[in-house]
């Protein structure tokens, strides 16, 4: 063989490119990005579709007490704030929803504060970091501020026994 053969000769690599190059391997390359696509838009009609179904199978009453949730914090420091949180608590009793608990803890009513507070430290353990920082900046914020003395004891009490207060 002379130098010019060996030169014709293709690599396995050049070989491999150039089938990459071809035709076929471009139009199986569109059909995998379309693929792709396809699979992705699936995914996220098959979220809106499963949200919607769960929408037909909630409980109206869960629906209404979310909606009466919704207008307790929209009245947050109005004169209806008070008025909304007792009616809320006559119909459903205390929330689950650490956030709604908060709240609670500014109505001038020794029972509700006492029974959010405890709902609270039950709770406390499930929250992640950020919603433990707001809720500790909350209690430390009731215990300075509260003008009723049950309350401040029992809020000062939970952050101890959160193990929050050092030397307190």
């Amino acid at each position: 063989m002379s130098k010019d053969d060996e030169r014709k000769k293709l690599s396995w690599r050049e070989i491999d490119k150039l089938k990459d190059q071809s035709g076929f391997a471009k139009i199986r390359k569109k059909l995998e990005k379309s693929e792709k696509k396809v699979y992705k838009e699936n995914n996220k009609t098959k979220e809106k579709y499963i949200k919607e179904i769960e929408k037909l199978f909630v409980n109206k009453e869960e629906l209404e007490k979310q909606a009466f949730i919704e207008n307790i914090h929209k009245s947050y420091g109005t004169k209806n704030f008070k008025k909304l949180v007792k009616e809320f608590v006559k119909k459903y009793g205390i929330p689950e929803d650490w956030r709604t608990l908060l709240l609670f803890l500014d109505v001038d009513d020794r029972n509700l504060v006492l029974s959010s507070l405890e709902k609270l430290k039950t709770d406390f353990p499930n929250r992640n970091f950020s919603e433990k920082q707001s809720i500790l900046s909350k209690l430390k914020t009731l215990a300075l501020i509260s003008k009723d003395e049950i309350i401040g004891f029992k809020v000062e009490k939970i952050l101890k026994e959160l193990n929050l207060i050092k030397g307190g």
